[in-house]
C-alpha cells in the first residue's frame, strides 16, 4: 500500500543534506570526553556491561521474510552492549540503549572504509520513537544541546557552563516542542536493563520494497529499587551470573507510507496499525563479567551502516548517523591511549 504518491520504503533526500551533515559532525565531535586514558562516546558513553550470546533465527519464518541475516534456523554469535543515553547515575531518568553486534555474517557491508567485515550491527533504545521529526529540528537540537553534553563530560568550566545555559535557554524559548519530546524520550527510571523492550526508532530496508523497524522484547527479571549509581550494571552482572536471559527480536512492518513514514521517526508505527513479527530469539548465556569485557565494551564500534545491503538504514536520522558515528569513532580511536 502507498499513500500520497509515496512508495513503501521510499526516502526523500533534500539537496542540502551533505552541508547539514558537516555542521552536525562539527557539533557532535565536541561531545567526546575523556575518562582516564579512554575517549568516551558523546552519546551512550556509560555502559552497564557487555554480554555475549546467540542470535537464533526462527526455523519457521513467515513467507517473504527470509531476507539477509534472517535465514531459517541460522544461528549467529553476538555481543551486546547496554548503556545509558547520557547520564552517569543509573537512578536518574534517561534513555537506555542496547547495541547488538552479530558475527559470522557473510556478504559485503554498507559501511565504507572498514574493509571486509563479517559483522552486522543493530542499535536500539527503550523508547519506540525519536524526538525530532525533521532534519531542521535535528540540527537545531544538536546545536543547542551538545554544549550541555560537553559540560557534563568535559567539566564545568565557566565558559562551558555559559554555553550550556545558553543552549538550554534557546531550546526552552524556540524549540519547546522538541525539548518536551526529548524529555519524554529520556524521561524514565528503570530497575533492570534485561526486562525492557528496545526499539530501533528509525526504519530499515528489509529486502526489495519493504521497510521495517526493529524491536527486541526482554524477558529478564524486572529487578528491585536501584540503590546506587551503578545499579543497572550490577543487576545485569548478577542476573547473568545466575541464568541466561532471552529477548524476542523481530520487525514492525511498514504497510502505509503515510501512516508509517520513513522520514519522520517521531511516529509510532505500531500505534498506527503496523504489526510486529517475531523473527529470532536472542539468548544471553549465563556468564561472568571481567575487566577484559569492560575494556572491549569501550573498544567495540557500533554503526547502523555496518549492515548488509538488504538491511540498509533509511531516513534522515540514519543517514546523519552514518557520517557522525564514523567521524566520532575515528576521533575516539585517536584520543584513546
Amino acid at each position: 500500500m502507498t499513500g500520497g504518491g509515496m512508495k513503501l520504503g521510499e526516502e526523500r533526500i533534500p539537496p542540502d543534506e551533505a552541508e547539514v551533515f558537516e555542521a552536525l559532525i562539527a557539533t557532535n565531535l565536541k561531545t567526546v570526553w575523556m575518562e582516564g586514558t579512554t575517549a568516551k562516546r558523546g552519546q551512550h558513553g556509560k555502559h552497564h556491561g557487555l554480554a555475549k550470546g546467540t542470535f537464533q533465527v526462527s526455523s519457521d519464518l513467515p513467507e517473504g521474510f527470509a531476507v539477509g541475516v534472517f535465514q531459517p534456523g541460522r544461528e549467529y554469535r553476538c555481543q551486546l552492549r547496554f548503556s545509558n543515553g547520557g547520564k552517569l547515575d543509573d537512578t536518574d531518568e534517561d534513555v537506555r540503549g542496547m547495541a547488538i553486534k552479530l558475527f559470522d555474517v557473510e556478504g559485503k557491508k554498507l559501511l565504507a572504509g572498514r574493509g571486509p567485515s563479517t559483522e552486522q550491527d543493530f542499535l536500539l533504545v527503550d523508547h519506540p520513537t525519536y524526538f525530532t521529526a525533521t532534519m531542521a529540528e535535528y540540527l537545531a537540537f544538536n546545536r543547542h544541546f551538545t554544549p550541555i553534553q560537553d559540560m557534563r563530560g568535559n567539566g564545568m568550566l565557566p565558559l562551558k557552563v555559559i554555553r550550556a545555559l545558553w543552549g538550554l535557554a534557546m531550546l526552552s524559548i524556540f524549540h519547546r516542542k522538541t525539548l518536551k519530546a526529548a524529555r519524554m524520550f529520556a524521561g524514565r527510571q528503570v530497575h533492570s536493563i534485561l526486562s525492557l523492550t528496545f526499539h530501533s526508532t528509525t526504519p530499515y530496508l528489509f529486502g526489495e520494497g519493504r521497510a521495517v523497524k526493529y524491536k527486541a522484547v526482554g524477558h529478564g527479571p524486572k529487578g528491585g529499587t536501584l540503590d546506587c549509581d551503578n545499579g543497572l550494571g550490577r543487576s545485569l552482572r548478577d542476573t547473568l551470573r545466575q541464568a541466561p536471559v532471552t529477548f524476542d527480536f523481530g520487525v514492525i512492518v511498514q504497510t502505509d507510507a503515510i501512516r508509517h513514514p520513513i522520514e519522520d521517526p517521531t511516529v509510532d508505527w505500531e500505534a498506527n496499525g503496523a504489526n510486529f513479527i517475531s523473527l529470532a530469539k536472542l539468548t544471553l548465556e549465563q556468564q561472568e563479567n571481567s575487566s577484559e569485557k569492560d575494556a572491549l565494551a569501550e573498544k567495540l564500534r557500533f554503526n547502523p551502516w555496518m549492515a548488509l545491503p538488504e538491511h540498509r538504514p533509511l531516513g534522515f536520522i540514519n543517514r546523519a548517523r552514518g557520517e557522525i558515528y564514523r567521524a566520532m569513532s575515528n576521533l575516539r580511536g585517536r584520543k584513546t591511549r
